[in-house]
């Protein structure tokens, strides 16, 4: 009688390979088959042979997948409490080793650098790389690589951010399926490049990033070059360039939510500031405050809050102070550096020598803590960086 029953089951490699191709869709941020899929891999998994490793895995890619959705689609992080709630189960149980332990140390830094805890996002990719010895799929490697790269781009420490861009981009070239990858590590290399103030080569990296982007005919992808390309000019003071493309960005982001709308509202404001259009940048400030209030985007809250303080407001500058305190409280130097000079700038043309002095020296204290973060990761044994992983 057993035998019949059995004989009526889905192996449960048959439900692995399909949860592999879920995840696939996943990395490549293709959420509408990753959906298909995933509805696919719930049907079999009510008739699959018993597995408890499959039901693991089938937990913690939907724990990815739901990363992915709040990404794509701008939604508030508290949406993920619940799948982070059961993440933190399945780890007090003791139920994740091997192979399934690396990935739950994965997807748990990309759910904190999604609070922006950008510490624990480096603590959880740690812990990630101690089993990363036990993954054979070199592209699941170069994935690692490239969202550590992301993280340490964001910390603003260009050595170590530059290095797992590279590695990153030199597995994906070998391929010949990894287009939006390459564009990914792109957009990395050229944020660090301009860190490195090499703006004319971030520019020619983003510019082909756009070529790939629209070849591909990706839009939040060819949002995303353009974006940068924005900044670019943007930092070349060629702000009408850095309007142009920023528009372009927002109109392709703002179809969907994407999350980077935010981001794209924010630099246009500042842009438009910057062009003297205080009209337009009014315009473009409403919106994005409306925005990262429906979203809760805590860092764009605060970002819009400087430029509220400084130009959109009756000398009301504790939001100022209100934002520093946050960059502060999440580890964000890098963003308080950058603000700090520009704060400390407007305070002395306006002749208040006193402001200006304090916010140039939280701009100091920013920079000194981000050199101690660099010290750091080069000392700590077992970091991030360390030539143990290939």
């Amino acid at each position: 009688m057993r035998g019949v029953l059995d004989k009526d089951k889905i192996p449960y490699d048959v439900v692995t390979k399909k949860l592999n191709e879920w995840y696939t869709h996943i990395k490549n941020d293709d959420l509408e088959k990753a959906k298909q899929i995933k509805k696919e891999v719930e049907e079999d998994l009510k008739k699959m042979e018993e597995s408890k490793d499959a039901l693991l895995y089938y937990q913690l890619l939907e724990f990815r997948h739901e990363l992915l959705v709040n990404y794509m689609n701008s939604e508030k992080t508290e949406e993920l409490k619940s799948s982070y709630l059961a993440m933190k189960k399945l780890e007090d149980q003791g139920n994740v080793t091997g192979m399934l332990e690396y990935y739950f140390h994965f997807f748990m830094g990309m759910y904190e650098f999604r609070r922006k805890k950008l510490t624990a996002a480096i603590t959880s990719y740690r812990k990630a790389e101690a089993k990363l010895s036990e993954v054979d799929d070199e592209i699941e490697k170069a994935e690692f690589f490239f969202k550590v790269s992301y993280v340490y781009y964001y910390m603003k420490q260009t050595y170590f951010s530059l290095n797992y861009a590279y590695r990153a981009l030199e597995i994906y070239q070998r391929y010949d399926d990894y287009f939006i990858q390459r564009l990914r590590c792109q957009f990395v290399l050229g944020g660090n490049f301009i860190d490195s103030l090499e703006y004319e080569k971030a520019l020619d990296t983003f510019m082909e990033a756009l070529k790939i982007a629209e070849e591909i005919k990706i839009d939040y992808l060819i949002g995303m070059a353009h974006i940068n390309i924005g900044i670019c000019f943007d930092e070349l003071k060629d702000y009408k360039n850095a309007s142009s493309h920023l528009k372009k960005a927002l109109d392709l982001l703002e179809v969907s939510d994407h999350s980077f709308v935010a981001k794209t509202l924010f630099i246009l404001t500042h842009v438009k500031i910057k062009q003297g259009d205080k009209e337009s940048a009014g315009v473009y400030f409403q919106k994005g405050h409306e925005f990262v209030k429906k979203t809760n985007d805590a860092e764009y809250n605060a970002k819009f809050k400087i430029l509220e303080g400084l130009y959109f407001s009756n000398g009301e500058y504790e939001l100022i102070s209100e934002a520093f305190a946050y960059f502060d409280s999440m580890k964000m130097y890098a963003d308080l550096e950058n603000y700090a000079v520009e704060v400390a700038q407007f305070f002395h043309r306006k002749q208040d020598f006193q402001r200006s002095s304090e916010y140039y020296m939280l701009s100091v204290e920013a920079r000194n803590k981000i050199k101690k973060g660099e010290i750091i990761n080069e000392t700590q044994s077992g970091h991030i960086g360390s030539s143990g992983v290939n």
